[in-house]
């Protein structure tokens, strides 16, 4: 039976789930016809508490990493977190299915012809009706096949096109709620539906949305949608059901320019700049008059006072005004009065009517109540009411075109309309789906098309939590709210500035604040209950954002703790995705990953040239290891590095040329304190025509220590640079046998010292951003900092030019990576004064230094081979044998 539903004009935020609380095992609650399930794991913790610092002689004593520094109020209960794209390994989990196996039902848009579909295939179209679904011929396959390359469907907007794809959409819930109960696996496969540069299309968050829902009423489903940059249906859907044998992070996966992308969550408070409106602005809610909306704009309106015009659908001019004055929250004596009224006078009507008839009469109430708060606030004949269903393309037209008359260009549209009628995918009407999905999803598109001429200079999208994870029972939900995220993204990416806020339940006002959803969410303990004060200054904050992203999503430790409790490793990789791992195979004890480098994929190797071709760094070999050694050992940090040796250079060499390495990693010991990680990183030697030369070469090899949390750091005294000698860093000269450019251009100041050599940290912000957002290891200031160890002056104007060998310990004391390094005063130090790097038994020391003299890292025993010299006065580059030639 399903569950009794809730209608919120302008409701949002995390499910609306209304129905009797009926008894549950202990790990579980029923609402209505849904089981949630309670996490039974802790909440995500990375880090506990800061054990006291440790000297330096006491190299055993290890403390966990202190958690990131809040930035925002600490008493919040919610942290904003900006959601994107990032790198996520493949890793096969379960048998391959077929992309069109036997007993497929193809819900598809395009010509099914250019396919081959078994016998027994059964093929679903948008343009005629639903065929007959046999109802006892046992389990099926469902495969959805969307074609969005046609440019009528690249931005959010209304077109035949358009419309189909809604059809298309619906089409596929029909096709999934016959065959919920017997479904063995689903593919939705958007050809098309995602940009080369990672952004997809408006309309996949319709059917993305719809998976994540899915996902998690059918757990033992394999069950995903894909996006792809490619046309072609058939290697799409290839690639595509590949996936399903694959395990999830989220069941949403893109493939663009041989990445594999999912979506990513992460921490990142707001930092508002300027106010988010002033006293001559435009403000234009469409809904927003009741709940949270009304909350939002009142608080608004208290503090900066803008002109607002409120479009809503519920009427005020068909009640008697003496009715309209009565205070909404004291108006529940008069509903027996109101009603006995209307059941026995001369209308007659019946008592469900009368009901809800005087439903209504209290909505018009709040909103008149709301109309006289912001008119209070923001004064006489500065705040407007227009009925409208937004729902109706006309209607939202002739509104925004009366408001385009009367009060010019809208300065900030706050798009709030939304309505929630939970339940299970196999028992939700066709009439609840559509008019949850079509709320949200047609006020938006009629305002779009209603604002093209004059779009609003900001635009804010309220969504929900069920946005970005989906929820039980919220398939149509789900889809309205990520679709609001993907037409976001979409339209930032064009550079407007427009994004969605993903709420989660609020505790005072709305669905939260009914007690019988109260009593739900205390037994779930599952949401996070936004108080209204709180909510507010998310509000404000995301308003003040000077570029505001496009898709957050607010939430708390209850959340989280759910979040792990499904998917344990997911906000561990949202913290640090792996950029160097593609696909994984685990075996006892030990994993194989692969990683293709390519120039288009990995660009940044064309500013690290070796000999004239692309080379990655050597220095990025603990990142290499640290990322696979954490796919192996999990619940441990990669700490040091040790007998880091590199063999041979890998090397892309051209652009169609890619190069597939192989990284392996086996645990050889574990304790209570560490876990000892071997790796090593492989390839084949190809010869002309691909030959297998040499099969699984070795390039590079290391050792990492797992460890609990990292080691008090260390102190360092800074030098008095009385007698330093300023020195050019010489892999930054053109002709340089080894030519850093960009992103590797990470120093300054760099220059010989009594002591030693040193240099300060210049990281190139965009690059670092670009390139490497979310190292485990600081790789660009490890690299800056091996260079400081090779500044010399040979004759008084050479500088030698040399590459790592092998490196005999690297130790990190820290969890900040480049990105977080941005901005901030460290400098670098390498010692002795005298060092001889080809000197096997080197004993040397690099170190990098915060601005309050901890030590961030260390590298200690680095050997190297020099390539040649470079003239400190001219620039030019002397190979190491022709410099010998010379000196003789």
């Amino acid at each position: 039976m399903p569950s009794p539903a809730v209608t919120l004009p302008g409701a949002c935020g995390a499910p609306g789930l209304l129905a009797l609380v009926t008894g549950a095992s202990a790990g579980d609650v029923r609402l209505g016809g849904l089981t949630f399930r309670r996490p039974f794991s802790r909440p995500h913790e990375p880090h506990g508490p800061q054990r006291p610092r440790q000297p330096r002689e006491s190299p055993g004593a290890y403390g966990a990493a202190e958690p990131a520094e809040r930035t925002d109020n600490s008493d919040r209960l919610l942290d904003r977190y900006v959601l994107s794209f990032a790198p996520a390994v493949a890793e096969r989990v379960r048998d391959d299915v077929a992309a069109l196996p036997p007993g497929v039902v193809l819900v598809t848009g395009t010509d099914p012809g250019r396919l081959t579909l078994p016998h027994d295939a059964i093929t679903v179209n948008p343009d005629d009706d639903l065929p007959a679904l046999p109802e006892d011929d046992g389990p099926r396959h469902i495969r959805v096949l969307v074609d969005l390359s046609d440019p009528a469907l690249t931005a959010p907007g209304w077109s035949p096109q358009a419309e189909r794809l809604l059809r298309l959409h619906e089409r596929m819930f029909l096709v999934v709620r016959h065959y919920a109960a017997r479904c063995e696996s689903l593919l939705v496969t958007l050809v098309g539906g995602i940009t080369d540069t990672g952004v997809a299309l408006p309309f996949t968050g319709l059917f993305t949305g719809f998976v994540k829902s899915l996902a998690l009423e059918l757990p033992a489903v394999p069950i995903v949608a894909t996006l792809h940059t490619e046309s072609d249906a058939a290697s799409a859907l290839d690639a595509g059901a590949a996936e399903l044998a694959n395990r999830r992070l989220l069941p949403v996966v893109a493939h663009v320019g041989g990445r594999r992308l999912t979506l990513r969550a992460l921490a990142e408070p707001a930092r508002p700049t300027e106010p988010p409106v002033a006293r001559e602005s435009l403000v234009v809610a469409a809904g927003g008059a009741r709940g949270i909306g009304a909350a939002l704009l009142t608080a608004l309106a208290e503090r900066y006072g803008p002109r607002i015009v409120v479009l809503g659908s519920t009427r005020l001019d068909v009640y008697d005004p003496e009715l309209l004055d009565i205070d909404p929250d004291q108006a529940a004596a008069t509903r027996p009065a109101y009603i006995k009224g209307l059941i026995t006078g001369p209308g007659r009507i019946g008592v469900a009517e009368a009901n809800a008839a005087f439903d209504r009469l209290q909505e018009a109430r709040t909103v008149r109540r709301t109309l006289r708060e912001l008119e209070r606030h923001c004064g006489a004949g500065r705040v407007a009411y227009l009925h409208c269903d937004l729902r109706d393309r006309e209607a939202v037209g002739r509104a925004t075109d009366a408001i385009a008359a009367e009060h010019g260009r809208i300065d900030l549209l706050v798009n709030v309309a939304g309505t929630n009628r939970a339940s299970a995918v196999g028992t939700k009407s066709r009439t609840d789906f559509l008019a949850v999905r079509d709320l949200k999803l047609r006020t938006y598109l009629n305002l779009k098309s209603a604002l093209a001429g004059a779009p609003p200079r900001r635009w804010c999208n309220f969504g929900s939590f069920v946005g970005f994870t989906g929820q039980h029972g919220e398939t149509d939900y789900g889809s309205a709210n990520d679709f609001l995220n993907s037409s976001s993204a979409w339209a930032a990416a064009r550079g407007e500035t427009e994004f969605t806020i993903g709420w989660t339940l609020w505790r005072d006002i709305g669905l939260g604040a009914t007690p019988i959803m109260k009593a739900f969410l205390a037994k779930a303990g599952q949401f996070t209950a936004t108080p209204t004060e709180e909510g507010v200054a998310h509000f404000l904050a995301e308003l003040g954002h000077p570029a505001p992203p496009a898709m957050t999503v607010l939430f708390g430790e209850k959340e989280r703790a759910a979040i792990t409790a499904a998917v344990p490793e997911y906000l561990d990789w949202c913290a640090h995705p792996p950029q160097f791992l593609d696909k994984v195979v685990r075996g006892p004890g030990e994993l194989t990953a692969s990683r293709t480098f390519d120039l288009d994929r990995d660009g940044y190797l064309r500013m690290h040239v070796v000999n004239g071709y692309p080379t990655l760094p050597g220095t990025f070999v603990p990142e290499l290891a640290a990322e696979a050694a954490k796919a192996l050992v999990p619940h441990r940090l990669p700490v040091v590095f040790e007998d880091v040796r590199l063999e041979s250079f890998l090397r892309v060499y051209r652009n169609g040329r890619p190069q597939t390495k192989k990284i392996h990693a086996q645990l050889v010991s574990e304790n209570a304190e560490e876990s000892v990680v071997q790796v090593r990183i492989l390839g084949d030697v190809h010869g002309p025509g691909g030959r297998i030369l040499a099969k699984d070469r070795l390039h590079f090899s290391a050792t990492v220590r797992m460890r609990d949390g990292y080691r008090t750091a260390p102190s360092w005294q800074a030098w008095d640079d009385t007698g330093a000698t300023p020195v050019a860093d010489p892999y930054h000269a053109p002709a340089s046998a080894a030519l850093l450019t960009e992103v590797f251009v990470s120093t300054d100041g760099t220059r010989l010292h009594p002591r030693g050599r040193r240099a300060r940290l210049a990281l190139d912000a965009e690059g670092v951003r670009r390139w490497f957002p979310d190292l485990l290891v600081p790789s660009v200031l490890l690299d800056g900092l091996a260079r400081v160890a090779v500044l010399d002056l040979v004759d008084g104007r050479w500088t030698p030019v040399a590459i790592p060998r092998s490196i005999r310990r690297i130790e990190v004391f820290g969890p900040d990576n480049d990105a977080v390094l941005l901005g901030r005063r460290v400098e670098l130090y390498s010692v002795p004064e005298h060092l001889d790097l080809e000197d096997a038994a080197a004993d040397n020391l690099c170190v990098a230094v915060a601005a309050n003299g901890d030590v961030l890292l260390e590298i200690e025993g680095t050997t190297g081979q020099v390539l040649g010299y470079v003239d400190q006065e001219t620039g030019a580059f002397l190979c190491r044998d022709e410099f010998a030639r010379r000196q003789r």
